[in-house]
């Protein structure tokens, strides 16, 4: 991530990550679509491919409708709306040089699914394709000897190979070029790997673009100190594109997180309480509708426990990082020590500079081993802190993000009722809708007869006239004090915590509201809406079947259900 932040990288195509299963997942500040072998089926060689987007690209991706498909552990693409274009990537890593027919088949494969998604890519997209190809090619030059068409530029290093003529192949079919072939620059910036036997460096790792928009590649060099900053044997491959990304502002209301620190502290709640005093005219005004009463209240609500309860900036917890400035440091000095190394090979001095890049390696893995101690220490320490504190919750987050067991299925792409995948997150929110209204709602017929013979059930007379009196204060005191703690709230965000933590105003607010709704025989709109939330069960995450939902409805919803 550092060396991406370093570069000013947007987007990036990641090959080899050796990531299994397929995803979406957030590192840092960046964005991984992922995709790889499957966890069940793990073997040695783990392939995987992976495309990278900084928070700029992440929330474009996001805003055009967060499409993105894994086609297979060696092929990964999505799709980002830009101005007056569409931008398709993909990421590859295709199979090494093929020398016998297993190889060979794994390569043809390769191929075939790769031409397969550039065939389903709309016409008029630009698309590039990045990764290592494992190929070598010619330039211009020899292929115009052979009649071949022009899809490689004058600027190559090697001699074509047989994954390399595929490659030719691939772009004479559709019409792409290879953009790193096409810009002028020394050997070491135009080669990305070299043979550990006899030495020579080779260009295998390239930028295709469709031809029609070859004109927005500004350049396309390779960078040595990025690969001995991460130790591999792969450099750094960074194109510039004349390309403007196309979002748009999104007004959602950021959500404010409370201290709970504070709302146990007895000062803060007489504050806020005190705070909240001077609101309940508005709670007594007889020209509002029950709507318009619940909004003041939530807004008078939410003001002061912001002003009250939030989380001081100073003291905003902020996951601990191992990655001290003095590792950095001398992951930076390495990196300097492995450019020096690559200038010098073949001559008198190699061996001296590759001792010294060996020296730095090697510091910096025991400076590494140390923080990475002390760091998982610190985290022991907190969770056993959390535990004796009768902090469970505070304790078994900390180890759920550790172990990266949370499934996050949000941005999983699903399937429609005939199997077909479902890429743009627009058309997942519809086949969701037809799911659950199909779930939710089936369809019943019951005998007429049979509810005849359902019998009435008697209530005494003191429990029906207490039920036929608009309910009082104490009664809502008690059934506020019944309401759960640390429980999810609902769509306006308002806990049984914060209503606790009100007091007398709130449950003044609370008795108003109800009094309302009692007399006026009409429910507050916010109690008809709730959150559904999908949780998968198991088996294929791509099949809406295999889930089952929650609805989380306000917590004055859930009083009212126990006044009335």
């Amino acid at each position: 991530m550092k060396q991406l932040q370093k570069y000013r990288i947007q987007i990036a195509a990641l090959s080899e990550t050796c990531m299994y299963d397929c995803g979406v997942k957030l590192i840092n500040d960046f964005t991984w679509i992922f995709s790889g072998l499957p966890s069940a089926n793990k073997t040695r060689n783990a392939h995987g491919v992976a495309i990278c987007l900084d928070k700029s690209a992440a929330k474009v991706w996001k805003d055009s409708g967060s499409e993105w498909e894994a086609v297979s552990e060696r092929i990964v693409k999505i799709r980002l709306k830009c101005l007056f274009v569409n931008l398709t990537i993909i990421s590859i890593y295709s199979p090494v040089n093929p020398t016998n027919n297993q190889m060979n088949d794994a390569s043809q494969k390769f191929y075939n699914d790769l031409q397969d998604v550039i065939n389903r890519i709309p016409t008029e997209d630009m698309y590039i394709i990045m990764g290592d190809f494992n190929a070598r090619v010619e330039g211009i030059k020899q292929q115009q000897q052979q009649n071949l068409c022009n899809s490689v530029g004058p600027y190559t290093v090697d001699i074509t190979n047989e994954n390399g003529e595929k490659l030719i192949d691939l772009c004479t079919i559709n019409n792409i070029i290879v953009t790193n072939t096409f810009f002028k620059h020394k050997l070491v910036h135009q080669t990305s790997w070299m043979h550990p036997g006899n030495k020579q460096w080779h260009m295998l790792d390239y930028t295709l673009v469709n031809k029609k928009f070859r004109s927005s590649i500004e350049d396309c060099r390779m960078y040595r100190k990025a690969a001995g900053a991460i130790g591999t044997d792969h450099h750094l491959m960074r194109i510039k594109i004349k390309l403007h990304f196309k979002s748009r502002r999104k007004l959602v209301q950021k959500k404010v997180v409370y201290d709970p620190i504070k709302m146990q502290n007895d000062n803060a709640l007489k504050q806020f309480q005190k705070d909240l005093i001077p609101t309940l005219s508005d709670a007594t005004d007889k020209t509002t509708s029950i709507d318009e009463k619940y909004e003041r209240f939530v807004e008078h609500l939410k003001t002061n426990a912001e002003k009250n309860f939030k989380i001081d900036k100073n003291k905003t917890r902020k996951r601990k990082e191992w990655l001290t400035d003095e590792i950095l440091e001398i992951v930076e000095k390495k990196a300097t020590a492995f450019v020096n190394w690559q200038n010098h090979r073949g001559t008198n001095l190699e061996i001296e500079y590759a001792n010294k890049y060996k020296r730095l390696r090697k510091l910096a893995k025991i400076k590494i081993d140390k923080c990475q101690k002390e760091y998982w220490d610190e985290i022991c320490e907190e969770i056993e802190s959390s535990i004796k504190l009768n902090d469970p919750a505070n304790a078994f987050n900390i180890i759920r993000r550790l172990s990266g067991k949370r499934k996050r299925v949000e941005n999983m792409p699903i399937k429609d009722k005939h199997g077909k995948l479902i890429l743009n997150s627009t058309d997942q929110l519809e086949r969701w809708k037809e799911f659950f209204d199909g779930l939710l709602n089936v369809p019943s017929a019951v005998d007429p007869q049979l509810i005849d013979q359902i019998k009435i059930k008697r209530i005494e007379k003191k429990e029906e006239e207490r039920q036929n009196v608009q309910p009082t204060i104490p009664e809502v005191r008690k059934a506020l004090n019944q309401m759960k703690s640390r429980k999810a709230p609902g769509n306006d965000e308002i806990t049984a915590d914060l209503l606790k933590a009100g007091g007398e105003p709130v449950i003044k607010w609370l008795h108003e509201i109800f009094s309302d709704i009692w007399k006026q025989e009409e429910m507050v709109e916010e109690r008809n809406l709730a959150v559904l939330i999908k949780l998968f069960k198991k088996g294929d995450k791509q099949l809406c079947d295999n889930y089952r939902g929650i609805s989380l409805l306000s917590v004055t919803s859930k009083l009212s259900l126990v006044l009335f």
